[in-house]
């Protein structure tokens, strides 16, 4: 079983998330990774351009950063010694309640690969984690090979995550810094399929029931930290 420590100390600076990084070479201009840390860190809250986006909900509007994870692992409950490593994970304040935000955040990189790809690749547990993921998210395990893998891990890591904090309200957000918005045709496939109304750039979609609580995406374009 994963052991995923729960003691942890706050980072003082950007460039401390590095030892925490799937790969050192993931740290430099021009890579989501730095690209979220120092946004993140700047705004110290939430940045502008996510609070934006996210005041197009009414539920989440005034919503306060109440903590936030860099490089954050989520233990997937399926066995396999790989969780899912999402770039922010933030915990909100929404009036009384809390609500869990999975932050995923892209230059110019894909959401990996399709999901029948990841599959060909071989390895124990595949079928058994995508069968897991499908479960959990609502989709029909036989209609998934053409999306990409990558959100439906992080997808599920922010469900798993909210239900941990007891939130009944989790957001899966695309925090962007590519001109070009790279990605966002994978990222409206994959949730229209999963049913969600109103997606698209710099839009907050509607709401799905998924893993017992509601949940809510969105995109967000922003300019890359220089």
């Amino acid at each position: 079983m994963i052991r995923l420590p729960r003691i942890a100390v706050p980072l003082l600076k950007p460039n401390d998330v590095i030892p925490h990084l799937g790969k050192p070479t993931h740290w430099k201009q021009g890579r989501s990774a730095k690209a979220v840390a120092d946004s993140w860190f700047a705004a110290n809250d939430l940045p502008p351009r996510v609070r934006a986006v996210l005041e197009q909900a009414p539920e989440f509007r005034g919503a306060e950063l109440i903590d936030a994870w860099l490089e954050r692992s989520t233990d997937l409950g399926d066995g396999r010694g790989t969780p899912s490593q999402t770039d922010l994970l933030a915990v909100l304040g929404v009036g009384d309640e809390l609500a869990v935000m999975g932050v995923e955040a892209k230059v110019t990189e894909s959401f990996g690969p399709l999901v029948s790809d990841w599959l060909g690749e071989g390895g124990v547990g595949k079928e058994d984690r995508l069968q897991r993921l499908c479960d959990l998210l609502g989709f029909d395990r036989s209609d998934v090979g053409d999306l990409r893998y990558q959100l439906f891990h992080r997808t599920a890591a922010t469900i798993l995550e909210a239900r941990r904090y007891r939130a009944g309200k989790a957001i899966m957000l695309v925090h962007s810094f590519c001109g070009e918005a790279t990605g966002l045709a994978d990222y409206l496939a994959f949730f229209e399929r999963m049913g969600v109304s109103g997606t698209g750039r710099d839009r907050m979609g509607g709401s799905v029931r998924a893993g017992g609580l509601q949940l809510w995406t969105g995109w967000v374009g922003d300019e890359c930290p220089s």
